[in-house]
């Protein structure tokens, strides 16, 4: 079993103080500063994600599906972490459910600022010239050889960073994604084309295995995309690969939901 930890959370700071300078924002939440008071993160900085009024009916079946996601990508990450080369192992955030004053839910997490977008969920790739890039991708395919063919991680961003002036250094993750055979991990599943795209894509490089499992024949179902796509519960028969649709960026049901990063290191007290 696994023993390396690969959850990064908010350890025992239960409390938040929610800025109103923006982060970022989606298609369908927004995500603000804010600053832990209290507890082993006692003034450092949180990322607060909230969803915008008009999706707000919405939050707890996200939420919900959002939490499957990260325990899933945690216990992938741990079992990458027993096995990868010294440095390039990977944290995953996983924050906490608070409320605000006025009754709004947010997830609060640690911040990461100045990360890089390695993939998304429809199939694209950042360049792969980044050693980074690579060894993301290689941890999407990892995981599709560690669930025996039926899901990859993908929808990959985050940040290398050294770990308190030390040498040593790894990977912190935000919001993944995963694409699954049986689609079960909400409206950023993809389903067996999600899988299909991202292989269509990849290249193994010197971070994957030559024994890793891997389809034989692709095809990029998706336009690419940087963004978060997200499609309608009502269009899952669309991704199995038994039926021959495709997708274009103006299909109904299949939005995609861009995220921007403010990198301002401006003191916003």
């Amino acid at each position: 079993m696994p023993v390396v930890g690969a959850a990064r959370t908010n350890l025992t700071s239960y409390d938040v103080r929610i800025s109103n300078r923006f982060l970022g924002e989606g298609a369908f939440r927004v995500c603000l500063e804010g600053t832990y008071v209290g507890g082993n993160r006692n003034q450092q900085e949180a990322a607060c994600k909230r969803f915008k009024p008009e999706y707000r009916l919405l939050q707890d079946e996200f939420f919900a599906v959002d939490m499957e996601i990260i325990d899933k990508t945690i216990e992938f990450a741990e079992y990458w972490n027993e096995n990868c080369e010294y440095g390039k192992e990977i944290m995953v955030n996983k924050g906490n459910f608070q409320l605000s004053n006025s009754g709004i839910k947010y997830l609060v997490e640690p911040l990461i600022r100045y990360y890089t977008k390695f993939t998304s969920n429809s199939g694209w790739i950042a360049n792969t010239g980044n050693w980074q890039v690579r060894a993301m991708e290689a941890f999407s395919h990892y995981i599709y050889h560690r669930s025996s063919g039926q899901m990859i991680v993908c929808d990959l961003q985050g940040r290398r960073k050294k770990r308190n002036g030390r040498q040593s250094a790894r990977f912190e993750l935000t919001d993944p994604a995963i694409c699954s055979r049986t689609r079960r991990y909400g409206p950023t599943d993809l389903g067996e084309k999600g899988i299909d795209s991202f292989f269509d894509n990849h290249v193994c490089n010197e971070f994957c295995e030559s024994h890793w499992h891997r389809p034989k024949h692709t095809r990029q179902w998706f336009p690419l995309t940087q963004g978060t796509s997200m499609l309608s519960s009502q269009m899952s028969y669309k991704l199995k690969l038994n039926n021959r649709s495709t997708f274009q960026s103006n299909l109904d049901g299949i939005i995609e939901a861009g995220y921007t990063d403010d990198d301002s290191d401006d003191d916003y007290w």
